[in-house]
């Protein structure tokens, strides 16, 4: 089953939140279900087959739906960093229903030894899971949580919360009556979890996660799926920066590239340095990937130098296996780190060249390579007659934005270019758009020609 990531910034931990709302925090010690008890029947949410899922909050909020009689039961995670803590899930369920029902949460720690105070639980003495209301009913242990959750008078029996020890599963019971909300707060991480009253609500991480999106490159593109699938995916890239130390070194480098193409300098500097920290000889030819595509889009020398010695252990490397290298992006960094005679030097080893890279999103809105800057190089055929806008690009000329809006039949193109100090001019094409246009400015507003199958079309 596919789970969705919740990671956040600036805290330690990580988790995962399945198609069913099934939390598991990174480590997988526990596992945190939930379950209905409705005027029918208990129904828990993993084995249902009326559920559905979206995302809220620049896909920070996870919602999953599960109908019960007279409507719904909803549940929503997000996770926060809290106060110098570790990472953070807030579980909220909600009473969508016309009828009250009982919420049930259920933790499992296989193997481990669960406890339930007035204000929480804890796997194996560490504390996982806190709440503002204590729960009415609370049952450790397998058979006494099957007693609970098989007889839905005992939901809200009131049973009396002890600082009782059980065996590696709990079962929390609270009524919660028509529009009511119960949240709790569960670790992601080492250390105790404040209570859910303490952390920011949905709409504040949403809002949060939003302004981390907006330091990056903004796009407008037609297809409002792709839109969310790129805030999605921008999200979960910034969201692994928490957790690098886990990652293999050429998931690294992927993710140096993809933060770096989307404007994200800063956080892939902080990969970069892990990257260069590890001194491995694993994946060459991604390493200097990872390092030449952050230079060839800020040109910052500073960093460049910074780099020199873990960008010459990997040539050493990728000469060695023969991997194909991006040799004048290498050669740019070394000229800028002022290692001259290394980059006349780097000629002289007649490594393979790289291919430049064809595919991702980033292909699709600019090309860089070569000497001219090509803008949306591989704009689809879908997007014609919809607005297409990107601010701030980087690229290895400076970073560019650009839009293009329709007159009819044919695309209209404004462009803008802030090229980098001592940049010569710039062609900039869209041969996607029109093979024939071309400017030497670095600025403009084109009406460019109808597409040749423009009549087919519309």
């Amino acid at each position: 089953m596919v789970a969705k990531p919740l990671d956040v910034l600036g805290a330690s931990g990580w988790g995962e939140v399945d198609a069913c709302g099934l939390i598991r925090p990174g480590t997988g010690e526990w596992a945190l279900d939930w379950w209905v008890g409705a005027s029918d029947r208990w129904h828990q949410a993993s084995q249902e087959a009326a559920v559905r899922q979206s995302d809220a909050g620049a896909g920070a909020v996870v919602e999953t739906r599960m109908k019960v009689p007279d409507g719904d039961a909803v549940q929503r995670v997000w996770a926060v960093a809290a106060g110098g803590g570790p990472a953070v899930a807030v579980v909220e369920v909600g009473n969508d229903a016309a009828t009250a029902f009982a919420v049930a949460l259920v933790v499992e720690a296989p193997g481990a030894m669960l406890s339930v105070g007035r204000a929480g639980v804890a796997v194996g003495g560490q504390a996982v899971l806190a709440w503002d209301r204590p729960p009415a009913t609370v049952a450790v242990g397998r058979e006494a949580v099957d007693a609970v959750l098989g007889a839905e008078a005992r939901a809200g029996a009131g049973m009396p919360i002890s600082e009782s020890k059980g065996r590696d599963v709990a079962a929390l019971a609270w009524p919660l009556p028509h529009t009511a909300r119960l949240a709790v707060s569960a670790s992601l991480g080492r250390g105790a979890p404040p209570p859910p009253s303490d952390l920011p609500d949905a709409d504040a991480v949403g809002r949060g996660w939003q302004a981390h999106l907006d330091r990056g490159t903004r796009l407008e593109v037609p297809d409002e799926g792709l839109a969310r699938r790129i805030d999605g995916n921008r999200r979960r890239w910034l969201g692994r920066t928490g957790r690098m130390e886990t990652a293999e070194i050429a998931e690294l480098c992927e993710l140096a590239v993809r933060l770096a193409h989307h404007g994200y300098h800063d956080d892939a500097e902080l990969v970069l340095d892990e990257i260069a920290a590890r001194w491995t000889t694993e994946a060459p030819a991604e390493r200097l990937a990872a390092f030449t595509v952050h230079h060839d889009l800020t040109g910052d020398e500073r960093a460049a130098a910074r780099y020199t010695e873990a960008v010459a252990e990997a040539l050493e490397t990728a000469a060695r296996s023969g991997a194909a290298v991006p040799v004048a992006p290498v050669e740019r960094l070394l000229v800028a780190a002022g290692q001259e005679r290394a980059a006349r030097d780097l000629r002289r080893l007649d490594l393979r060249p790289a291919e430049p890279p064809a595919e991702g999103l980033r292909a699709e809105l600019v090309a860089d390579h070569g000497d001219d800057l090509v803008l949306a190089p591989g704009f689809r055929p879908a997007w014609r007659g919809g607005p297409l806008a990107v601010y701030g690009l980087p690229t290895r000329f400076g970073p560019v934005s650009y839009a293009v809006r329709w007159h009819g039949a044919r695309p209209a193109l404004l462009w803008e270019l802030d090229p980098r100090p001592g940049q010569g001019a710039v062609t900039v094409r869209a041969s996607a758009l029109d093979k024939s246009w071309s400017s030497d400015q670095a600025s403009g507003e084109a009406l460019l020609a109808a597409p040749a199958n423009s009549q087919t079309d519309h």
